[in-house]
């Protein structure tokens, strides 16, 4: 309970120093919402991990590194080497712990972008608290809980980082990815399909209370 309301404190220093203070507060109300009753929408994409031109792909920023962090020794030795990787909540911590790999990208030492990857279900559920369904058996890999610093938004970022994810992934022996974007996320929508995801179904997700369903069906057009 404790590490989860450090969790919220962090999150929200997080957003009123990047986007402010309208957006914590629209956050924060959503939040509190979804304690109560949340009903979503998600189309849900799935790729190959064919091979991706990074050096078409390259940011337009300078000093910029890739990073991918698979524990929490990795984590704590960038950190001491001037990487602001670390946040106040835990989060990075717990879902390093439960396998979740980060792929981040520093502009200088700041962290200017991360996406998470999950090749287990345990460090699935340590990103996205829906039941999404990755056959992990079958070499299925999860990508989510992308975040783009708002000052480095439109700069190229999620593209590049999305070509090196995918030569992470091949080298981990994964020959799919699959992601869930929720339907009114009308700028992930476009950066999935853009980076060469397919679209394969919808679900929904529907929680009142401590009741939750979660439904997914192929795609119908």
């Amino acid at each position: 309970m404790i590490s989860r309301v450090t969790a919220l404190f962090g999150r929200a220093k997080r957003v009123l120093q990047t986007e402010g203070l309208l957006p914590l507060l629209w956050q924060g109300l959503t939040l509190i919402a979804s304690y109560f009753f949340r009903y979503e929408t998600y189309y849900l994409y799935q790729h190959g991990l064919e091979e991706m031109n990074e050096d078409d792909l390259m940011p337009r920023v300078e000093n910029f590194t890739s990073k991918v962090i698979t524990t929490n020794q990795e984590a704590d030795a960038l950190v001491a080497d001037g990487y602001q990787f670390r946040y106040s909540d835990g989060i990075h911590r717990e879902r390093l712990d439960k396998g979740a790999i980060a792929c981040c990208i520093f502009v200088g030492r700041e962290l200017a972008h991360i996406t998470w990857v999950a090749t287990t279900e345990e460090a699935q559920k340590s990103i996205l608290d829906l039941p999404f369904r990755v056959d992990y058996s079958n070499n299925e890999a999860f990508m989510g809980g992308s975040i783009t610093d708002a000052k480095y938004r439109r700069m190229g970022l999620m593209s590049y980082s999305h070509a090196r994810r995918r030569r992470f992934l091949r080298g981990k022996g994964a020959i799919v990815s699959r992601s869930p974007v929720a339907k009114n996320n009308i700028a992930s929508r476009g950066m999935v399909e853009k980076s060469g995801y397919n679209m394969y179904g919808e679900a929904r997700h529907l929680k009142i209370l401590w009741w939750k369903s979660w439904k997914e069906k192929p795609l119908t057009r």
